[in-house]
């Protein structure tokens, strides 16, 4: 198995690509997207942000604080069998419901009464969440031309930053007013409403519309044929393909999970850091983390995938490796600007490249499982591990450095395995079984 063996045609296929709409449509189908990184962003750091006035106000100890963020990861994980139903039902139906999924439990968490319905109920949003950014990713990856497909990625990925920043200014307002942390969550329940009655002007995606015709209407009436056909060996590698990105995923999350869950508490315990400065190095480290995934879209489309992946692996893996290791505070804050600006350009570059590995047909289950399910078992357990190797290393910070070493292993699966897809068709890299008939229809009219 290596990279010649993973991209190219499968069993000489060589399918009409339907053509891209008008980018007036682009665009406007890229702004109804942006609010599933948006309230990504913004969610995750009201979670972090709020942890301890939930604490407070349910009289938790750190044991279930960190049951609680568990469980909500575990949600995220679970979207799989929400992201699956877009491959079954098309991505507009799915999508339309997530959004008005997500907006219900994220008010029900806000009126949450105790431990248990908190989790449940934030827990139950971050499946539709995770489900709305898989399925978000996979609709750019299939109405965006070759040519600009990495850069609009990118573009999704960084606005995250948005709702970061929206989170940390309402913050300290809304959580001092009567509404407390509940506020937090109450206050994102009218975009959302507003998101929904937006992409009411959504179209379903031709190349979903075409797969559905070739895939026949038994197969696509089978809730787990998508699953089947990512595991299979009868229409291409894409079982190889689905376990390479996987690893890959799992090599930058060995970055990011112990970066992300301990740069706080290393800093301000072993560092002496105040909390204002840990705020301050949070922004800017966030800031750089959308300038680095900006960087990466656009080299993904002009220098190509394997490259900018294998470069910004490396760059996480040198970062990462100073920020726990750094002499004095300035190198530390300067290694976090820069493992974020790497780990988040690392994170594009798999999407592009996960996204388009896999045919329309299991495409958004493809994905799902490569980043969601099985790519986040290295984020997942990498904390774990750097916190029972603290004690016998010698420090949070000499263990935490152990695990820069993830993303080198992720160069060598780079140059090794992965195909380059930059400017290539997605019927070229993954088609359909039966997309190959020239009678298709009218797959290459552009739609306005």
């Amino acid at each position: 198995m290596d990279a010649a063996s993973l991209g190219g045609e499968i069993n000489g296929i060589r399918p009409t690509t339907p053509a891209p709409p008008s980018r007036r449509y682009l665009r406007s189908l890229l702004a109804m997207l942006m609010s599933a990184t948006i309230f990504e962003g913004y969610d995750i750091t009201i979670f972090h942000l709020c942890t301890p006035d939930i604490a407070r106000t349910f009289n938790l100890g750190n044991a279930a604080i960190g049951g609680i963020a568990t469980m909500v990861r575990i949600g995220g994980i679970l979207s799989f069998f929400v992201v699956t139903l877009a491959d079954r039902y098309g991505r507009k139906p799915i999508i339309s419901t997530t959004v008005l999924c997500y907006a219900f439990f994220t008010l029900m968490t806000a009126i949450s009464s105790g431990m248990f319905t908190f989790t449940l109920f934030q827990s139950a949003s971050q499946v539709f969440l995770a489900a709305e950014f898989c399925i978000a990713v996979t609709i750019i990856s299939e109405e965006f031309p070759d040519e600009t497909r990495g850069r609009a990625i990118s573009i999704l990925h960084m606005v995250a930053f948005i709702g970061v920043a929206a989170a940390g200014l309402l913050y300290g307002r809304v959580a001092e007013s009567r509404w407390g942390w509940r506020g937090m969550y109450l206050i994102g329940i009218a975009p959302l409403m507003a998101v929904a009655w937006m992409r009411r002007g959504m179209r379903e995606t031709a190349r979903f519309d075409l797969a559905t015709g070739a895939i026949g209407a038994a197969k696509r009436r089978e809730f787990f044929a998508p699953l089947r056909r990512c595991f299979s060996f009868d229409e291409g590698p894409y079982r190889s393909r689905l376990l390479i990105m996987a690893a890959l995923c799992n090599c930058i999350g060995l970055v990011g999970g112990p970066t992300i869950s301990f740069f706080s508490l290393y800093v301000k315990r072993d560092r002496h850091w105040t909390s204002s400065e840990i705020g301050a190095a949070i922004v800017l480290a966030y800031l750089m983390g959308m300038l680095g995934t900006l960087i990466c879209g656009s080299l993904l489309d002009r220098i190509g995938r394997r490259t900018t992946t294998a470069a910004f692996f490396m760059a996480s893996s040198a970062a990462m490796y100073t920020l726990f290791r750094g002499a004095n505070d300035r190198a530390i804050l300067l290694a976090m600007m820069a493992t974020m600006f790497a780990y988040q350009a690392a994170r594009t570059a798999i999407s592009a490249l996960a996204v388009e590995l896999f045919p329309t047909g299991a495409r958004a289950t493809g994905y799902s499982l490569t980043v969601q399910v099985f790519g986040q078992l290295g984020w997942t357990l990498a904390p774990l591990a750097a916190g029972l190797l603290a004690g016998p290393m010698g420090g949070l910070g000499k263990a935490a450095s152990l695990f820069a070493a993830g993303p080198l292993i992720g160069v060598a699966l780079v140059f090794g395995f992965v195909p380059e897809t930059r400017g290539q068709t997605l019927e070229r890299l993954s088609p359909e079984p039966a997309a190959a008939d020239p009678g298709s229809g009218g797959a290459g009219e552009r739609r306005g």
